[in-house]
């Protein structure tokens, strides 16, 4: 079965949503996927595909908005400071250890909701039954979030620590089999292979610097149509352009303030991609997806543009901008920039994966094709837009890999919770009740005795002298 693509703009959402089947805009360009492309996906490089999983590195999304708003408005707020602060980078850090998080999510309950709702209930009974129900529960949070912070969190934290420490350490075939990535040669000093090189020093199978984080991916700011950003954004990416002036032409007719053409960098222009069943991040607008035309794949590419010479997008192995592309008659292609994106922090704080059109396919599951993203070891500092070059990329072997990691990880973490659950929640229901009578003075009140009942004692003169019935 073959899929489609579809260049869009997604300029006007009601013209785009209005378009049915049988009618083609001028902004959206239909086109078969080949069954080449296909065969092409299942070729001896497929093990470098991977898809638009779980995503980290949200920590870093954030300072990238935060330096991209800092220079939008030239100052920085309250917000800004909290949110590069050590503080929020502990908060951050603790949200790691999911036991903990559990068991804030149990105090909360425990604490504060049930409390409320218990004082809330109207009762004919003794209202210091609720009190001591009320305290009970707040102290049953309490015991758990200690018993976390005290127990619990420190494994945690002792686990991630030997993961990353013991990391030199570990023999070369466990290296290996917890991340294929990895150029084992690349891990020895010696000949002998004897002594070992630091972590920081290791390279993986493309010469890219070693990263465990397989699923902290490059990801840029969401692209918006380019008839929609600032007229900053656009300056900041080299093109001056008086936006009231131009917001009657065309884009292809927009000039800069000196009268020339408006001219941008090709990693920093994006087209939208439509591919049936490939997700995207883009609310309203399934299946579609944006791509970098200075990344994009030329396979990719040439299906999505079928007019264009795709030899004569690179020389020497180097893409050239849109200027000097061909068709394939030979005539220049002129890049409609009424399809042209732009991502920037400054414009959104939402984020997606850099694709380039490449894909694997999924070996568990629904065994679905999804878009390759890339490891963020690219070896580039400082990143805050769209990356010269791409890091490696993710294959299904990492993945698989990546999960058996995460599971053991998560069972070495959860192993002390598990192991004191009894005994602390034994612990719990014997000492609270003490604490809560012999330091708060808080206890249930007692049921009120029933009355004992009296034997009658008839006297047997006062039965002689009742009348008795006569038994026949």
């Amino acid at each position: 079965m073959m899929k489609i693509h579809t260049t869009q703009n997604l300029n006007s959402l009601g013209r785009m949503q209005s378009t049915n089947s049988n009618t083609i805009p001028s902004e959206e360009i239909r086109l078969n996927y080949s069954e080449m492309m296909r065969k092409r996906n299942l070729s001896a490089h497929s093990d470098s595909y991977e898809s638009n999983v779980s995503f980290k590195g949200k920590k870093e999304i954030v300072k990238k908005v935060i330096i991209e708003s800092k220079k939008a408005v030239d100052k920085e707020t309250k917000t800004d400071k909290f949110l590069k602060s050590r503080f929020f980078d502990k908060i951050l850090d603790m949200m790691g250890h999911e036991v903990l998080v559990q068991a804030c999510i149990s105090a909360v309950i425990c604490m504060l909701l049930r409390p409320v709702t218990i004082m809330a209930i109207p009762t004919k009974k003794n209202k210091q039954d609720n009190i001591y129900a009320s305290a009970h529960s707040m102290s049953s949070g309490a015991v758990g979030i200690l018993s976390s912070l005290l127990i619990t969190t420190p494994f945690s934290k002792g686990i991630k620590y030997a993961q990353k420490n013991l990391l030199k350490d570990m023999e070369a075939s466990i290296l290996k089999r917890k991340y294929p990535n990895l150029n084992i040669d690349s891990i020895w000093l010696d000949a002998k292979n004897e002594i070992r090189k630091p972590v920081e020093e290791w390279k993986d199978y493309l010469g890219n610097a070693f990263s465990t984080e397989f699923k902290n991916t490059l990801k840029v700011a969401r692209p918006k149509h380019i008839s929609k950003v600032s007229e900053g954004t656009l300056k900041e990416l080299g093109a001056d352009v008086d936006l009231k002036a131009m917001q009657n032409k065309p884009i292809n007719e927009w000039v800069d303030r000196n009268g020339k053409k408006i001219h941008l960098e090709l990693k920093d222009m994006f087209i939208a991609v439509k591919e049936d069943g490939m997700g995207g991040s883009l609310k309203g607008y399934k299946d579609t997806n944006f791509f970098s035309l200075e990344h994009i794949d030329k396979d990719f590419l040439k299906e999505v543009m079928p007019e264009l010479d795709i030899n004569s997008i690179e020389k020497n192995g180097k893409r050239l901008h849109t200027d000097f592309w061909k068709k394939t008659d030979g005539t220049p292609y002129n890049l409609d920039m009424d399809m042209i994106h732009i991502s920037s922090y400054r414009e959104t704080a939402n984020a997606t994966p850099l694709y380039t059109g490449l894909k694997r396919n999924e070996s568990s599951g629904k065994k679905e094709e999804k878009y390759l993203s890339y490891q963020s070891n690219h070896g580039l500092k400082d990143v805050n837009g769209v990356p010269d070059k791409l890091g490696t990329p993710v294959d299904q072997k990492m993945l698989d890999a990546d999960k058996a990691n995460e599971i053991s990880s998560k069972w070495l973490g959860w192993l002390p919770d598990i192991a004191t659950r009894i005994p602390i929640a034994a612990g719990t229901i014997l000492i609270i009740p003490w604490v809560l009578k012999h330091v708060f003075h808080i206890e249930k009140s007692k049921k009120p005795a029933e009355p004992v009942a009296t034997e009658k004692v008839v006297d047997s003169k006062e039965l002689d002298s009742q009348p008795r019935k006569a038994v026949a």
